[in-house]
């Protein structure tokens, strides 16, 4: 299992867990700002928690994938945002899929 899988399973463990608007919420129930980072050219919402020492990042929309459909998140190709706004991490908006179906989505959305 790659760290990014096991450490989104450990935030889980520890309560941390996403509402409908797609922001994460953590084992007090409040809700995290968290922040965004640029990955090849797109931006993502992400948060932190503390593992063994040192704060570890998660990308939102892979978490609220592994919540919404468990461990085959960490087997599915890609996970996807059907909207293409990479920002929008509602649990309505995340679904599984592959790298093909985004690319003819938005092929199909350039015309």
């Amino acid at each position: 299992m790659s760290k990014s899988n096991e450490i989104i399973r450990i935030a889980s463990q520890k309560g941390y867990n996403i509402n409908k608007a797609g922001e994460i919420i953590n084992p007090k129930g409040q809700t995290l700002r968290g922040s965004t980072r640029k990955l090849k050219n797109c931006v993502y919402k992400t948060f932190g928690i503390s593992h063994n020492g040192s704060s570890r990042p998660i990308l939102v929309h892979r978490f609220v994938g592994y919540k919404k459909f468990g461990e085959a998140a960490f087997e599915a190709e890609c996970i996807r945002h059907i909207n293409h706004n990479f920002l929008d991490n509602r649990p309505d908006n995340i679904y599984l899929g592959t790298y093909r179906e985004i690319y003819e989505t938005t092929k199909n959305n350039v015309k």
